[in-house]
């Protein structure tokens, strides 16, 4: 009985641990896009453009939702950043990060060179654009910050802001081929 009684508290511990690993892996989600970061630590939906530091696409966070924004730890790193995600974090995260890893080797050496240096182009796809730049702060029809990614997506005209007081950027898409078809606003 002894044994048995061993047996199970041993079974009980292991499924618990399972669980904490489990729960963790959960936790687990990739940069869908490259993303600003101000003041040190502060991300936010507006993915200010004139920003010099950005997460690259891809990074490996834990991420734990709270409320209208989400904490997100660089997993090979440890730094732990604030996502202001403007609305709801749970509903409004998949904007900013994904459960699989985004691989860009997909696009052609051109491509890679302008998501590297977070710019849209004229040919780039939306989806080459939003790996690029990130969620743009306004579309067609009002401000991003409680528009899903599908939303903006559906979109096929995107600003997003340089800085608090700068120029805008614009990118237009050709509703067909869903191609840039023009941009205002890029400096490099």
């Amino acid at each position: 009985m002894k044994n048995v009684s061993c047996l199970l508290a041993g079974g009980l511990i292991l499924g618990v641990l399972l669980s904490d690993a489990r729960a963790e892996e959960d936790n687990i989600y990739y940069a869908r896009c490259n993303l600003k970061v101000i003041k040190a630590n502060h991300i936010t939906w507006v993915n200010w453009q004139a920003s010099p530091e950005y997460l690259i696409v891809g990074t490996k966070f834990k991420v734990k939702p709270k409320g209208k924004s989400a904490s997100l730890t660089d997993v090979d790193t440890g730094a732990t950043y604030t996502l202001d995600v403007g609305a709801n974090a749970e509903k409004f995260m998949e904007k900013f990060v994904v459960k699989g890893p985004v691989n860009i080797n997909r696009f052609s050496k051109d491509i890679q060179d302008n998501i590297n240096n977070a710019v849209a182009r004229v040919g780039m796809t939306k989806e080459e654009v939003y790996i690029a730049m990130g969620p743009p702060a306004w579309v067609i029809d009002g401000n991003t910050d409680n528009k899903t990614y599908d939303n903006i997506m559906a979109s096929n005209l995107w600003v997003y802001k340089r800085s608090r007081f700068g120029k805008n950027i614009g990118v237009e898409f050709n509703p067909s081929t869903k191609q840039v078809t023009r941009t205002e606003g890029i400096w490099r």
